[in-house]
């Protein structure tokens, strides 16, 4: 047997209790709501607190397909005053400093794998394990132990090898050098004019000069 379908109708509305149904308006006022079971509604907007958790109808093991926003429609700022958790990494952060609980992949998807970093200064970064980026630009990187380049290309001018720079290099203490010291034109050329490198054969200072 079929329900039959019945509407309420009103002029004015109808309030009783915490409950107001304006007419006028097609809204439904009301003073506490409690719901056992799935609600639907188009929008829902909220003039109070959420004294909730706002938790996905999912397994504890299985991740959510729900989403929090969409690529059209996103949220402004986030407020968190804990941690993080994506997947099984975490974000965290105290007064000074934001740390990640496990390694950092950074690239991105509009310029092949290559990231701008857009950073007025990158200063004491605590990253847990290792941060790994095809192209870091940044104004100022402060670094308190140790720089490590992996890359072993050689350089042949001032502007290649594995490590370049357009302004100069100040260095407070030793320097240790493996094999040849190249020195360009000082008028501005980036190719080698005098090269000096230790002779242990002969267990002295070469120098070579090139035209």
């Amino acid at each position: 047997m079929a329900t039959s379908v019945k509407y309420f109708n009103v002029k004015t509305g109808l309030t009783t209790g915490n409950i107001t149904l304006d007419a006028a308006t097609a809204n439904a006022n009301i003073g506490n709501l409690v719901v056992q079971g799935l609600t639907s509604t188009q929008d829902l907007n909220l003039s109070g607190n959420l004294n909730s958790n706002l938790v996905p109808n999912v397994a504890s093991n299985v991740p959510s397909a729900i989403n929090l926003g969409t690529s059209l429609q996103r949220f402004n700022n986030a407020y968190i005053s804990g941690n993080i958790s994506i997947g099984p990494q975490t974000i965290y952060s105290n007064s000074s400093t934001a740390g990640f609980s496990g390694n950092l992949f950074v690239t991105s998807a509009l310029t092949a794998n290559v990231l701008i970093a857009n950073v007025a200064n990158v200063v004491n970064a605590n990253v847990t394990d290792t941060l790994t980026a095809n192209a870091i630009n940044a104004n100022s990187i402060t670094v308190n132990t140790q720089i490590t380049l992996n890359s072993s290309t050689n350089s042949t001018s001032t502007d290649t090898g594995s490590f370049t720079t357009q302004g100069g290099v100040g260095i407070a203490k030793d320097l240790f050098v493996g094999n040849a010291i190249h020195l360009a034109n000082g008028n501005g050329g980036t190719t080698s004019k005098v090269a000096m490198f230790y002779d242990d054969v002969g267990q002295g200072l070469n120098f070579g000069f090139n035209p």
